[in-house]
């Protein structure tokens, strides 16, 4: 009885400050969503890894470098706190709707960066197959990556001016002019890439010189943008990527493959020197 009277005095006392049964039931959800943080990630997570590391197909080195697992458990807090902040007591209306916005927007943009750890995770994986030094993607999936974001960044804004996505899509129309003045160096990368991979311009590996950029070199690395020259003197040069299109440079593949490299030197001859050769010459070259 002594224990009911005391949790009963205790309540009325609270109720005078509703204050602080905001902030107990905030510190609580906050208390749940970490706990839910650390279950998901050191419980399922592990569990999850620990079993695709028993799959034969599976790159345990690529899957240590990038977690796809680990960004998607990042949502469980979001959700949690999602849920759960509306049992908070004497919270406006106002604050809870924010607060969802919030955790939604959390969820969005953790959904997007899981997306591109996948892709790169994809990227490294067919980097490994011997053909993709002639076809690399990694241009390609950087634009579907800038197109993730691009959508995750118009979902995000749409829940917080609460408006469909569809609607935003249909307002930035009258901004196409603009849109294209932002994106103007991507689009011309986007068709620069698509050519040099249509006409099989440049490869990774091939050494290519291009004077005007002070590039001579190996290629190294092509992404959508840009195109990484390892010179000679081991510094590198960035090449933009239409750049390759709209400028002249030399590849040196065709000598590569073909294991032999011509030489042009000039031999200086002095012509009172050639003569017939004599049978004493012959005799002392034989």
């Amino acid at each position: 009885m002594d224990n009911f009277h005391f949790i009963q005095s205790l309540k009325d006392w609270s109720d005078q400050y509703p204050w602080i049964e905001m902030l107990t039931g905030f510190c609580i959800l906050i208390l749940v969503a970490i706990l839910a943080y650390i279950i998901a990630k050191h419980v399922v997570v592990r569990g999850i890894r620990h079993l695709i590391t028993k799959l034969k197909f599976a790159n345990h080195d690529i899957m240590s470098q990038h977690s796809v697992i680990r960004r998607i458990a990042n949502i469980v807090p979001a959700i949690v706190i999602t849920n759960g902040i509306v049992t908070v007591p004497h919270l406006s209306a106002k604050m809870v709707s924010f607060v969802q916005m919030a955790a939604q927007a959390f969820i969005f943009l953790t959904i997007a960066l899981a997306i591109g750890e996948l892709l790169n995770i994809f990227n490294l994986v067919y980097q490994r197959n011997p053909k993709s030094r002639n076809k690399p993607i990694k241009g390609y999936l950087q634009l579907i990556k800038l197109i993730i974001f691009i959508v995750c960044g118009l979902m995000i804004l749409g829940t917080f001016l609460k408006k469909d996505v569809f609607t935003l899509l249909a307002g930035f129309g009258a901004m196409a002019a603009v849109l294209m003045l932002v994106f103007q160096n991507t689009i011309l990368s986007l068709v620069a890439s698509v050519q040099i991979s249509s006409y099989d311009m440049v490869r990774i590996g091939d050494w290519i010189e291009m004077p005007s950029l002070n590039a001579d070199g190996d290629v190294i690395d092509m992404s959508l943008h840009t195109i990484t020259v390892q010179n000679f003197d081991k510094t590198f040069t960035t090449i933009p990527t239409n750049k390759l299109v709209t400028d002249t440079f030399k590849n040196w593949r065709g000598m590569s493959q073909a294991g032999v490299r011509r030489i042009k030197r000039s031999l200086y001859i002095d012509q009172s020197s050639v003569h017939f050769m004599s049978e004493a010459e012959q005799s002392k070259l034989k």
